[in-house]
């Protein structure tokens, strides 16, 4: 029988309870706000009520829709921890031979209790043991062996040793009492353990429902929250092209070109050089667009003077357009100059391209 996991029902309800009492805090902070007593001179208190109502209805939509969210995944994440701990709870081996610190007598594991972990230290499994003559202090070991000590409370006026000493009273509460063996002093704590009844919460159901989305209300809140959402990027486009505007004015005066386009470009850009013979490959029409060519240079035979030249002609003219020479640039063998070019379409990249350029 599982230990710590529990039916998916209660993590749901334990989710869904989490999500009420968020929701709840916050409706009740916007509704219970007040103006401070300057900004209450300068609004009426109508006209602050209206923002805190807008300023609630927008809390709640974001909220509601991020415990939505959440809430799969976080269920998933309590069902795997707490089946890891019934795994680790069951499977860690009790140290052995332990022996009472006072008569030595060979003690037994009387029960054991699951010990989160912290930032420095794992999960542990701490076992009880009993002596059989009844002695006390009792004994207490971790899974590792490693023996737990309580650490002694130091008295407050002369930093003696505190020694406790508790008594349950009446099943309802326990009384513990810490007295300094070195001053006298004397430190008194009760504990209430008596069974409460819960309180039922009548409104639970109704704000369950309000808060906790889904079908139609779920539908409603995703479709505004998208919808501002993009309002919001729109805002951010607009603030971020009035911030560029420079720049955002140069990818307006680009030459746009179209595939045919560039290619009557190229050739009005070359017909008054000494080339012959341009031919334009079949463009590869991939997330990137880029196209290939070839074309005869009759009237130089060195390399690097041919490659420079050609590449330095069409690098100027494309300047003005959304296309460029790819980064392999002029390639050149037997009199016959090859490259290809590729076009920036999308806003990002062409703004890059117009800032490249201002550099």
């Amino acid at each position: 029988m599982s230990k710590y996991l529990k039916s998916k029902q209660e993590y749901v309800d334990l989710y869904d309870r989490l999500t009420v009492n968020d929701c709840r805090w916050r409706e009740n902070f916007h509704k219970n706000s007040k103006p401070s007593e300057e900004l209450a001179e300068k609004v009426s208190e109508k006209f602050y009520q209206g923002v805190s109502e807008i300023a609630l209805h927008y809390d709640l939509l974001y909220a509601t829709v991020r415990w939505w969210e959440d809430k799969d995944k976080t269920i998933s994440e309590w069902i795997s921890r707490d089946t890891k701990k019934d795994e680790f709870y069951e499977s860690a081996q009790a140290p052995q031979l332990i022996r009472c610190s006072k008569c030595q007598s060979l003690t037994t594991e009387s029960s054991k209790i699951f010990m989160d972990g912290s930032s420095d230290k794992p999960d542990r499994i701490l076992f009880m043991y009993d002596c059989p003559n009844g002695c006390v202090p009792h004994r207490a070991f971790y899974n590792n062996g490693e023996e737990y000590k309580i650490k002694p409370h130091i008295c407050v006026k002369c930093e003696g040793e505190m020694q406790r000493t508790s008594e349950r009273v009446d099943e309802k509460k326990i009384i513990t009492t810490e007295t300094c063996g070195k001053c006298g002093h004397v430190e008194t704590d009760e504990m209430d353990i008596s069974h409460k009844e819960e309180i039922p919460d009548p409104d639970y159901e109704k704000d369950r429902e309000r808060f906790c989305l889904s079908g139609e209300a779920l539908r409603k809140n995703l479709d505004e929250k998208a919808n501002l959402e993009g309002i919001a990027k729109f805002m951010d486009e607009q603030k971020e092209k009035e911030k560029h505007k420079e720049e955002y004015d140069k990818i307006n005066n680009l030459k746009k070109l179209t595939v045919p386009q560039l290619k009557q470009f190229v050739v009005d850009t070359l017909k008054d050089e000494p080339y012959s013979n341009l031919i334009f490959e079949q463009p590869s029409m991939e997330s990137i667009v880029s196209i290939g060519f070839t074309i005869e240079d009759p009237a130089e035979s060195n390399e690097y003077n041919s490659r420079t030249k050609l590449a330095r002609i069409l690098k100027k003219n494309l300047e003005e357009t959304n296309w460029r020479l790819m980064s392999d640039g002029i390639n050149y063998r037997l009199g016959i100059l090859s490259g290809r070019f590729r076009i920036y379409e999308r806003e990002e990249d062409l703004l890059k391209l117009v800032k490249d350029k201002s550099k």
